[in-house]
């Protein structure tokens, strides 16, 4: 391993890598060195520098975790980005291998003129190694079940004690099952994936913004429909922010108002076929604020929407309570619900995030 990877506490390039997180809202802790290793071999002398000088170490990949835990004081952060930083695409087995420290905006740009998909997740700043280790919530998880679980088939893994190894259904499968969901609580550091792909579709989607004034017809009704609507290649999402969120005033609250927004998409090869898709969307016995018929759209246009979710302040980004549920969660849990979705902090300097509230249906 090259010294030169190796960033001591005090130096700017030690306190710009500290800082490498999603938001500025990181904590004030202080690792004991960062690595940032250029391969799979310098990933293996990085843990065996950590064990000679007797310190735990912590992974980081796209650094998009909400409570940081891999920032912790005295410990060694190895950071991904610069490990196996390509996709690679072999079209006789239809596999895909990738670094973790790529996002899922480097997914998209390598997959779409491919014409291929993989599930990644909603954010096209989240690194595909913390997503997948996480379980893998992707787009259209309601049919394709999680990422790690359905369409990981092999895993290059170096563990505690330096050692490289590959790791799937045969080989280390132990390692295989374990790493797929382990999260941070995985006792190896990966540092190459291989997956499956599909072949790509056109996406569409569709929304309806009501006033909060009637929640829980809204909810229920958002929930009922995801009930009846197809599982494969269809997601809805339930949100809740003020009124003026996109009305270009930044991110200070001018109103009280809370609106309730669901977002329905699908991933179909017509529009024909969408509509028939989210066929229990289509018409709205309540009043809506507005409503967007089924529309085609594609990864650009969705990635907007879903950074436009972010507050611009300072850099800082949403506080977010993310409900990942299943689509026949009963009536009666609704009204437990209403204070996580309709009490929004403002962003005020006291408060620093405003709040959104978000329910993924899956």
């Amino acid at each position: 391993m090259d010294s030169s990877t190796i960033l001591e506490r005090g130096s700017d390039a030690y306190e710009k890598s500290r800082n490498r997180f999603f938001n500025n809202a990181h904590p004030d802790r202080y690792p004991y060195q960062i690595i940032h290793p250029r391969s799979t071999e310098e990933v293996a002398a990085a843990i065996k520098h950590a064990n000679a000088l007797d310190k735990h170490v912590s992974v980081r990949s796209g650094g998009h975790l909400f409570p940081c835990q891999h920032l912790q004081d005295e410990e060694i952060l190895i950071d991904m980005k610069l490990v196996n930083p390509r996709f690679e695409y072999d079209p006789k087995t239809q596999l895909i291998d990738f670094g973790p420290g790529l996002t899922v905006q480097d997914a998209q740009d390598f997959l779409e003129p491919r014409k291929l998909f993989f599930p990644f997740g909603h954010s096209p700043t989240v690194g595909l190694g913390g997503f997948l280790l996480a379980g893998g919530q992707g787009y259209f998880m309601q049919g394709w079940g999680v990422t790690a679980d359905r369409w990981l088939v092999q895993m290059e893994i170096v563990t505690a004690d330096g050692e490289i190894r590959i790791c799937n259904r045969n080989e280390n499968s132990d390692l295989f099952w374990a790493a797929r969901g382990g999260g941070m609580g995985f006792f190896g550091v990966v540092t190459k994936f291989w997956g499956r792909t599909a072949r790509a579709k056109k996406l569409f989607h569709t929304h309806w913004v009501f006033s909060a004034h009637i929640y829980e017809e809204t909810f229920n009704w958002l929930l009922d429909s995801a009930k009846l609507m197809r599982p494969h290649h269809t997601e809805a999402a339930i949100c809740c922010c003020y009124a003026d969120k996109y009305t270009g005033q930044g991110d200070e609250v001018q109103t009280k108002d809370v609106i309730i927004a669901g977002a329905i998409t699908a991933y179909a090869d017509s529009p024909e076929e969408a509509q028939d898709m989210v066929f229990p969307f289509n018409n709205c016995p309540l009043q809506p604020l507005f409503h967007m018929p089924v529309t085609e759209t594609n990864w650009a246009e969705l990635n907007e929407a879903q950074e436009n979710l972010m507050p611009s302040d300072q850099g800082l980004r949403y506080k977010c309570d993310s409900i990942l549920n299943d689509p026949l969660v009963p009536r009666e849990q609704v009204p437990f619900l209403t204070a996580a979705f309709l009490i929004l902090v403002t962003t005020s300097p006291e408060t620093h995030h405003a709040r959104f509230a978000k329910s993924q249906i899956q």
